[in-house]
């Protein structure tokens, strides 16, 4: 009996430092390839990723890929609702999460730069990465990409800081295009580690942005020329025209948040979009590993029932 009493203390406590060891342990520094993703070029379309390539060889990732044509792209159907994108540098190619009991890790490929781009008037940038941990639609915790260029005079936001709470700028209200983008309001409850690769764009002055890599080792891509009536993008009329949309390199987000700042959550609605309003990526229902504590008070309780029996055995 003793013996067996011990036998299983040995286990539980094995099974507690197994525990305690963090599971995924990304290194957040730009590279994809402790993902278990290489992408490469489609061997048919050289211009285009391989779709298959974006699949990750490594277990337990939960990720979504949308590097398909997009709506304006010539050939494709109208309306293709599922990646309303525009020019390439608007395009999102994939998204991916995982998680230990200490992170939650997630990693974005993108062809939009970490310096955003002038399309007419305007300054489009990377949107921020939203969290909905209650899965009523609404996203009550965010992570700052890059600071907001807008308003001028405050430009909004810490680079990593994470917000609860968060207001988020919603871009072309009355449209189809009312996804959330950018944080521009919200209490800083933590800061995570980002790793964003590249150095083009069109920089802003006084904008802070990551200031990681700058090559991210992918390979450049388009989904092709995109198509223009000089005033509706999604209508076909005589007056549509090509638009040359080339292959430009694609950047790797990356990112690592202490769950200690999330409320402890075990589901995660994920998201994030340009902040034109246009490529936005979803992740849904992803499961989380609790944390720690949580993972270890029923192991803690089956060790203080053993103890306690084998206390009533001595006696």
């Amino acid at each position: 009996m003793k013996k067996c009493m011990c036998n299983t203390t040995a286990l539980v406590i094995a099974a507690l430092l197994v525990m305690m060891a963090p599971a995924a342990a990304y290194t957040i520094d730009g590279d994809c390839s402790d993902w278990g993703i290489y992408p490469k070029n489609d061997p048919v379309n050289s211009n285009r990723l391989d779709d298959s390539s974006l699949i990750p060889t490594k277990t337990g990732i939960s990720y979504v890929i949308e590097n398909d044509d997009a709506d304006w792209a010539v050939g494709a159907v109208r309306p293709n609702v599922s990646n309303f994108t525009g020019h390439e540098w608007c395009d999102i190619e994939a998204m991916y999460v995982d998680d230990d009991s200490e992170y939650i890790y997630v990693l974005i490929i993108t062809s939009m730069p970490k310096n955003g781009m002038n399309w007419g008037g305007d300054h489009i940038q990377p949107g921020d990465l939203a969290f909905d941990f209650n899965d009523d639609g609404t996203f009550e915790y965010g992570v700052k990409i890059v600071q907001n260029d807008e308003p001028a005079d405050i430009k909004f936001g810490v680079v990593g800081a994470i917000y609860s709470n968060p207001t988020w700028a919603v871009l072309d209200p009355g449209t189809d295009r009312t996804d959330i983008a950018s944080i521009v309001d919200g209490t800083n409850v933590g800061s995570a580690t980002i790793s964003y690769t590249g150095t083009s764009g069109d920089m802003v002055s006084g904008v802070a942005v990551p200031d990681d890599p700058a090559d991210s080792g992918l390979p450049w891509d388009t989904f092709g020329p995109t198509r223009y009536d000089g005033q509706i993008w999604w209508k076909n009329t005589p007056s549509e025209i090509t638009v040359s949309n080339p292959s430009i390199p694609n950047e790797i987000i990356e990112i690592a948040i202490p769950k200690s700042a999330l409320g402890m959550p075990t589901t995660a609605n994920i998201q994030s979009a340009i902040t034109c309003g246009n490529g936005v990526i979803k992740l849904e229902s992803v499961a989380l590993i609790p944390e720690f504590v949580t993972l270890a008070i029923p192991v803690i309780s089956l060790l203080g029932l053993v103890f306690f029996m084998r206390r009533k055995e001595q006696e």
